[in-house]
């Protein structure tokens, strides 16, 4: 018995050497505001009336693939997200029932924790990769201004914070180029319900080094629109380029 329980520990040890692994991925990514945000008050132009401008921030992704076939492969993820504008007012505005004065200056700030879980299949792997899944993120989120309101004119400082968790649809293809340790990748989360819609999409070319460890760059995209969280309500999109370090294992 006891060279059975063995023999058995040894074969899964060796099944599980040979198959189980998964991809490793930080990168650091451009984004480009364009939209409209509301709280309690005015439909605020990000770039018009916040200032908010090009800003850069980081992420991580962690792929894990195992050989049991009903069991779905897991991907966990992790964004950081700001803007920040500082500008004088083309015209009076409303935020947090707070109303900012024209000609005065506004400093605003928002700041965002994306997190993910995806349980994803892996349904070709034929050196053309196709995943597809459903994806849970978390958005742990503030936005806040200060400026100058009222009469006599006195310093006003509002902010507002919110959470939402948001399920996605997520697929994933990769295409290497034959001959070449270059491939071609996208991949992306999308869903739209009761005037909220949510989408991300990234799609870059990698290069590949040893021991499976690459580059990959690209272009990438957010889309935020939700309708009266926590009395907040967001239509903006981000875009910029990407670059990551990838380590596939």
């Amino acid at each position: 018995m006891k060279r059975i329980v063995v023999s058995i520990s040894l074969l899964g040890t060796a099944l599980m050497a040979d198959t189980i692994g998964g991809e490793f991925d930080i990168g650091y990514y451009e984004h480009t505001p364009s939209g409209t945000i509301q709280y309690q008050g005015d439909s605020i132009n990000l770039e018009d009336d916040f200032k908010w401008k090009k800003e850069s921030d980081v992420f991580a992704k962690l792929y894990i693939e195992h050989p049991i076939p009903m069991l779905p492969n897991i991907k966990l993820g992790y964004s950081s997200f700001g803007h920040t504008g500082s500008g004088l007012l083309n015209n009076d505005i409303t935020f947090g029932n707070q109303t900012y004065t024209s000609t005065s200056k506004i400093d605003s700030k928002f700041d965002l924790d994306m997190y993910d879980l995806t349980l994803y299949y892996e349904l070709v792997d034929i050196g053309f990769d196709l995943d597809l899944g459903l994806n849970v993120r978390y958005i742990d989120g503030s936005v806040s201004a200060v400026g100058v309101g009222g009469t006599p004119p006195k310093p006003i400082n509002e902010s507002t914070s919110f959470s939402v968790p948001v399920p996605m649809i997520y697929a994933k293809a990769r295409v290497p180029l034959p001959a070449t340790d270059i491939a071609f990748q996208a991949e992306g989360n999308y869903i739209s319900y009761s005037g909220n819609q949510f989408y991300d999409f990234e799609a870059g070319v990698r290069y590949t080094f040893a021991l499976g460890f690459g580059l990959e760059g690209g272009y990438k995209t957010m889309k935020l629109k939700l309708d009266d969280v926590d009395d907040l309500s967001l239509d903006s999109t981000f875009s910029g380029a990407y670059a990551k370090l990838v380590w596939d294992f």
